[in-house]
C-alpha cells in the first residue's frame, strides 16, 4: 500500500494576484504557508482477479472497469495519463473539509499526482510536481483555479512565491525560532458554517480582472507581499512584528473584498467583527470567498474566549509546517 500526505495552506497575503489573468501581464506574488493539516490518499494495487478494476472512496465509492467511467476527474484524468495498466483500490480522507479555503483541492491533485509518479517509479522534482498540477487543474480540467495551492501543497513551508508568464520562483522566509513559535501559537481558524467552490466564487472576480477594474487593488496585494516578507525576517520585537502583520492581514482581506461581490457577506463580515471585538489582532477569510475559514492572529490566552463565542467544533488552532507532498510505501 502506497499512502500519500500532502499538506493544506493558509495564503496570508497576495492571494488573487496568482491567477494567469492577472500575471500574465502583471507581476503576482503570494505570502503564505503550509499548515499542520493534511490531505490523505492511499492506493492499494488490486490483483488481476479483482470482479473491478478501479475502486474509488471519497465521499461515494465507484467501482467501474475501465479509467472513462471514473467520476472522479482528478483520479480519472491522472490514472489515464500516468497509471500504466495498474488495477487499484483509491481512498482518500482529509483533516478538515474542502471547499474551506486551504486548497485542499490542489492537495488532493498534488498528492494523487505525487502517488501515481512514485508508485511507477518516476523522479519528480517539486518544481515539476507544482507544474503537472497546474497543468492538470488549468488546462486538462479547464478549472478556474490559481497556481498558489499547487505550488504549496508540492513545496511546503512558509515561502513568498512570485509568478509571471513564464513560471514561477520561490523565497523561503527564515524566522528565528522564538517569532515562528509566537505566530503559531496566535493562529487559529474559524470556521463561517459554509463551504464553496472557488472556481465559481472566481467567475465575477476574474472578470473585473479581465476588465482592469482590480489592477489598483491587486497591485498594492502584490506590494504587500514584499513589505510583508521583509517584516517577518526583520531583527526587532517579536510582538511589535506579529502586531504589525496582523494589521497587514487586516488590510489585505479589506482590499481583498473589493475584488467581487461574492468574496465575502454579511454573516462573514460579522464573524470577523466578533473576532476583532473579541481581541484579535488582525485576520482574513482564507481562500477565494464565500465561506470557508477566518483565520485569526489572537494571543493565546484569549484563544478560549474564542471558543465560548464560536463554539469548540468551529475554532481549530493550527501551526506552520516546513514540508511538502510525501509518499510513503507500506508493506
Amino acid at each position: 500500500m502506497w499512502i500519500s500526505k500532502t499538506p493544506l495552506r493558509a495564503s496570508f497575503l497576495g492571494g488573487g494576484t496568482d491567477y494567469p489573468s492577472y500575471f500574465r501581464d502583471h507581476p503576482g506574488a503570494v505570502l503564505g504557508s503550509t499548515i499542520d493539516k493534511y490531505v490523505y490518499i492511499q492506493a492499494l494495487p488490486l490483483a488481476a482477479v479483482a470482479e473491478q478494476k478501479y475502486r474509488v472512496t471519497y465521499r461515494t465509492t465507484e467501482s467501474v472497469q475501465t479509467v472513462d467511467e471514473i467520476r472522479h476527474p482528478v483520479i480519472r484524468e491522472s490514472v489515464k495519463r500516468w497509471g500504466g495498466d495498474m488495477a487499484l483500490n483509491i481512498a482518500t480522507m482529509s483533516d478538515l473539509p474542502g471547499g474551506t479555503g486551504l486548497g485542499s483541492s490542489s492537495a488532493f491533485t498534488v498528492g494523487f499526482l505525487n502517488l501515481l509518479h512514485q508508485m511507477r517509479g518516476d523522479e519528480l522534482t517539486r518544481y515539476e510536481l507544482a507544474r503537472q498540477a497546474i497543468h492538470m487543474e488549468q488546462d486538462i480540467l479547464q478549472e478556474n483555479v490559481g497556481v498558489q495551492d499547487q505550488i504549496h501543497a508540492a513545496f511546503g513551508g512558509l515561502s513568498r512565491y512570485e509568478f509571471t508568464g513564464d513560471g514561477f520562483s520561490i523565497e523561503p522566509l527564515r524566522l528565528t525560532t522564538q517569532r515562528m513559535n509566537l505566530l503559531n501559537r496566535s493562529m487559529l481558524l474559524v470556521y463561517t458554517g459554509s463551504q464553496r467552490s472557488a472556481s465559481q466564487t472566481l467567475t465575477t472576480q476574474e472578470k473585473r480582472t479581465k476588465q482592469g477594474a482590480n489592477a489598483d487593488y491587486l497591485k498594492e496585494m502584490y506590494n504587500m507581499t514584499k513589505t510583508g516578507a521583509a517584516l517577518l525576517e526583520q531583527d526587532g520585537d517579536d510582538l511589535r512584528v506579529l502586531q504589525s502583520f496582523a494589521e497587514m492581514l487586516d488590510l489585505g482581506w479589506q482590499l481583498k473584498r473589493q475584488l467581487g461581490e461574492a468574496v465575502s457577506n454579511s454573516a462573514i463580515d460579522d464573524l470577523y467583527i466578533a473576532g476583532k471585538e473579541l481581541g484579535a489582532r488582525g485576520g482574513k477569510l482564507l481562500g477565494a470567498g464565500g465561506g470557508g475559514f477566518v483565520l485569526f492572529l489572537a494571543d493565546p490566552d484569549l484563544h478560549p474566549a474564542f471558543v465560548e463565542r464560536f463554539g469548540a467544533d468551529n475554532v481549530i488552532p493550527i501551526s506552520m509546517t516546513n514540508g511538502g507532498s510525501i509518499v510513503t510505501k507500506i508493506g
